[in-house]
């Protein structure tokens, strides 16, 4: 428009369409600012000598084309910007408070051209002459002497100064050169979730309650969720803070049109909208009703394929999506900024069955998690990795993570179960473990006065899996961490400090970063792991001991024995499920003589070992569920033992290693008369290990009732 014209402009106008020379123009000028006085400025007065020229200024001037830029030639910090593209979207006024207390406004559209889209941003008074023209989504527009800037999220928008211009619906631009404009709403079966700025018509057929949440600087925010559906499918809109406000008055039922809002992928695979301080909503009252299309759509993405096993994270700076059990929470801090405003953060600690890793939450993502979701699962989308304070690599999770936590379903648990240590594989060259299985002993706590006469606390543990025993020890404060365990409950270890002992070889360390917790099913093997916690407390007094050279045929009885020797035989025997008789291995296959072949075997463990009590010596049958619990394995752990092992004496082996010979018992059982040794044994019923403090109470309990 002429109004947007400078002097230096109009005069080129007037001598290009006249011949006049510029000089003789400016005279013209100047004698008519004379003429009129006041009345009239320079700028007006050129006006008036075009006019009575016959001097037509509601065209454009030309453009130098060549130094136009194309959207996708936009990069960043670049000065003297000219653009040619078409309005794509208008967005609203935004009011404002500049830094010296001055009120502000701006206002942006979209533009686009056959490259791509950009947003141009125009700042106060830009605003005003925007207004005038009186703009309108599809004009073409052009942009002379704009600059570029990174915008908040992330791409090259264009921004006008004070020696910008714009001109809407310009002269002389080729209407071919621009894309055709396209007025139609998306559909929402055509979404893909990755757009930035789309619009919906739709209506809404679902209004959730207003949800008001706190920010971490303390102040309040407000979010409104309605689903909004078209003749293609269902999709829920977000509208945050202000722009939870312009949907206040639209109800169920209405017809909207919104613009300006961003599609994501919802943790569950369904697609979101979410508004932007740029959405527009606008109730279309006469808009011809729409027949929805019922159920939500889905996404282009496969969620699953995302989500990263935890082991395979690795990249430093990278964003990242993976899903794991809760394991560890710990306690929300509020800290403050260089800005003074307050932030928040807590960690927390996940596993999957490749690995466990810390997660950083950050603001109002703390308050997502509380106390109770500890062996819960929670999927995280976009979180940023960084390298750790004690470890290699963590999750931070911020404003662009997706967050969200459920309980884990009982058939789910396998894909989350932690690949844990077996105790017996410990070495004193590993700098951690962690480590599943049963509390067989805790010690109570110890006062322990250091050199420097400090008196710290000591706790001892003993934890037992399917391949031994190992003692760890706490100190201090990391006593607390072990606080709520008891004797023969599951329990989980994880980054242990393993170190070795001189009196108890290798054992592990709770440190301030080791995470204690009781297992998911309170059970440390779901392949059959039996503990020898398992074995009732006999409580015998001592006057009920039998001494073995004083043993009968018939006899119930109890001795406390060494074991001095363990019979090198086989170990584990099939039987028939039916008969319970004893199975041929013929290749593959199991054949009963009574029933034939069977596809698998009842496996039982049966194995004699000798006794001996300084009386004398007796033969020890142990068998059924006694033996795996002195076995401390399954039958058909003990069957597989063998499978693997390729020797039938392979439960032998491994019983012997555990220091089985010289193991101090006390055994129960019937004395039976064995017809192929010609020689007494004791079917036992029930074995114990010797417990020497037990014992010491048992025989100061005798002395002082003698």
């Amino acid at each position: 428009m002429s109004s947007q014209r400078s002097l230096k402009e109009i005069v080129d106008v007037i001598s290009t369409e006249t011949g006049m020379g510029k000089e003789e123009i400016h005279q013209l000028i100047n004698d008519k600012m004379e003429e009129l006085g006041e009345f009239v400025t320079q700028l007006g007065a050129v006006h008036i000598v075009a006019r009575e020229m016959g001097v037509d200024l509601s065209s454009e001037p030309p453009i130098q084309v060549q130094s136009t830029l194309s959207v996708n030639e936009l990069v960043p910090e670049l000065a003297n910007v000219n653009l040619i593209g078409r309005i794509f979207r208008i967005y609203n006024l935004h009011n404002f408070k500049k830094k010296d207390g001055s009120d502000g406004v701006l206002q942006s559209v979209l533009v686009e051209d056959k490259t791509g889209r950009t947003r141009v941003v125009f700042w106060d008074q830009k605003v005003v002459e925007l207004q005038e023209n009186n703009c309108k989504v599809g004009d073409p527009i052009r942009i002379l002497n704009g600059y570029t800037r990174v915008g908040r999220d992330e791409s090259v928008e264009v921004h006008l100064g004070i020696r910008s211009q714009v001109q809407i619906r310009p002269s002389g631009i080729d209407d071919s050169v621009l894309p055709v404009f396209d007025s139609t709403s998306s559909k929402i079966k055509d979404i893909k979730g990755n757009e930035i700025d789309l619009s919906l018509n739709g209506k809404v057929t679902q209004k959730d309650d207003l949800l008001e949440f706190e920010r971490s600087d303390g102040s309040k925010g407000v979010k409104q969720g309605l689903v909004l559906g078209d003749e293609t499918g269902e999709i829920y809109v977000n509208f945050w803070n202000e722009k939870a406000h312009d949907v206040k008055d639209i109800g169920l039922g209405d017809i909207i049109e919104v613009v300006g809002l961003a599609a994501k992928v919802g943790l569950k695979g369904h697609l979101e909208m979410h508004s932007s301080k740029y959405t527009n909503v606008v109730k279309k009252e006469d808009s011809e009703d729409i027949i929805v299309k019922k159920g939500f759509v889905g996404s282009g993405t496969d969620i699953g394929a995302q989500l990263l096993p935890i082991a395979q994270i690795t990249e430093l700076s990278s964003l990242i999506s993976t899903k794991g059990l809760i394991i560890n929470i710990n306690p929300m801090h509020e800290f403050s900024r260089e800005n003074e405003s307050k932030g928040k953060v807590r960690d927390i600690t996940i596993s999957d069955n490749t690995g466990i890793i810390r997660v950083v939450l950050w603001d109002d993502k703390t308050q997502l998690i509380n106390e109770d979701d500890v062996n819960k699962v929670i999927s995280i989308l976009n979180g940023f990795t960084r390298k750790g304070r004690y470890t290699d690599i963590e999750i931070h999770c911020g404003n662009q993570t997706r967050m969200a936590v459920e309980s884990i379903d009982s058939n789910s648990e396998n894909q989350y179960q932690f690949d844990f240590s077996n105790i017996k594989d410990i070495t004193d060259d590993m700098n951690e473990a962690h480590i599943q299985g049963i509390v067989s002993d805790l010690s109570p706590i110890q006062d322990i006065k250091t050199k420097e006469d400090e008196i710290i606390q000591l706790r001892n543990l003993r934890v037992e899996d399917q391949s031994g025993t190992i003692r760890i020890t706490c100190w201090r404060e990391n006593i607390a961490k072990i606080s709520d365990v008891s004797v023969g409950e599951g329990i989980e270890i994880y980054n242990a400090s393993v170190k070795e002992d001189a009196g108890y070889g290798t054992e592990l360390l709770i440190n301030k970063n080791t995470i204690v917790k009781k297992s998911l099913n309170n059970s440390s093997n779901p392949q059959g792991f039996v503990s020898s916690l398992e074995v009732s407390p006999l409580k015998i007094d001592l006057e009920k001991i039998t001494d073995i050279e004083d043993i009968k045929e018939g006899d119930e009885v109890s001795i406390q024995a060494t074991v001095v020797k363990l019979i090198e035989k086989q170990f584990v025997y099939p039987l028939c499920p039916e008969c319970k008789k004893k199975m041929k291995k013929e290749n593959d296959s199991y054949s009963c003589a009574n029933h034939g072949e069977k596809e698998k075997p009842l496996n039982r463990i049966l194995f004699t070992f000798v006794a001996n009590d300084g009386t004398g010596n007796i033969n020890v049958l142990c068998a059924g569920k006694l033996a795996e619990i002195v076995l401390e394995m399954s039958a058909d752990a003990a069957a597989r033992m063998v499978e693997e092992n390729e020797s039938e004496n392979a439960p032998y082996s491994y019983l012997k290693a555990k220091n089985f010979v010289n193991s101090e018992l006390i055994i129960s059982g019937k004395v039976n008369q064995n017809p192929y040794l010609k020689s007494l044994e004791i079917i036992a019923n029930s074995i114990e290990k010797v417990r020497y403090a037990e014992t010491t109470k048992n025989m100061v309990k005798q002395i002082h009732t003698e």
